[in-house]
């Protein structure tokens, strides 16, 4: 697996998760800080076991990304009954056909990370229509190999992963966010309401 594409998604992951979070007020802003990445304004949120819960959320993605064994990541807002009320879905699809002399510097990269960013908070009024008691739950989609493999590493004891079955349910909305490349690989991503 590229390096690089895993090293750049796990970071623009963290970046979305956190920034949505701000958005959706679930928490109060007091607890977010502001940092500049893909020459925007981001937020991150400083509370410790939130930041905690992302970061191992995300190294459990990183590992799906390394062996090529992920296909998607959600990041849904919940009710007081945690079930979904609003997803942030980011589907992972590898390219058959990739030029490593395009982008090779990662220029158009970082501009589509940044109109992700700038299109996620032209969405904000999406979230004002959110319940009291909301919070937040990653899925990883993978198979089932990986998931055995995620499950028993030495590691992950503090933070294991739960299988559900999801339920498909109509969605009243789908709306589009962005879609871009990152190396060799492409990533949809959209807000399922």
């Amino acid at each position: 697996m590229d390096c690089s594409f895993v090293d750049i998604t796990t970071e623009f992951l963290a970046v979305a998760f956190h920034t949505i979070l701000y958005y959706s007020h679930i928490y109060p802003n007091s607890i977010f800080e502001t940092r500049r990445k893909y020459n925007v304004v981001v937020y991150n949120c400083i509370h410790p076991e939130v930041s905690q819960y992302i970061s191992l959320c995300l190294k459990s993605v990183r590992e799906c990304l390394k062996s090529g064994q992920l296909r998607r990541v959600v990041f849904a807002i919940t009710n007081d009954a945690y079930e979904p009320v609003i997803k942030f879905v980011f589907d992972v699809f590898k390219s058959d056909h990739f030029d490593e002399t395009n982008d090779a510097y990662l220029i158009q990269t970082e501009q589509n990370l940044r109109a992700f960013c700038l299109h996620l908070s032209s969405n904000v009024d999406k979230l004002k229509c959110l319940p009291d008691d909301c919070s937040f739950t990653v899925y990883i989609h993978t198979n089932e190999t990986m998931a055995v493999s995620l499950s028993v590493a030495p590691d992950s004891e503090e933070f294991p992963l739960v299988e559900i079955c999801e339920i498909n349910k109509e969605n009243e909305a789908i709306i589009p966010l962005r879609s871009f490349s990152i190396r060799n690989h492409s990533i949809e991503s959209y807000i399922e309401l």
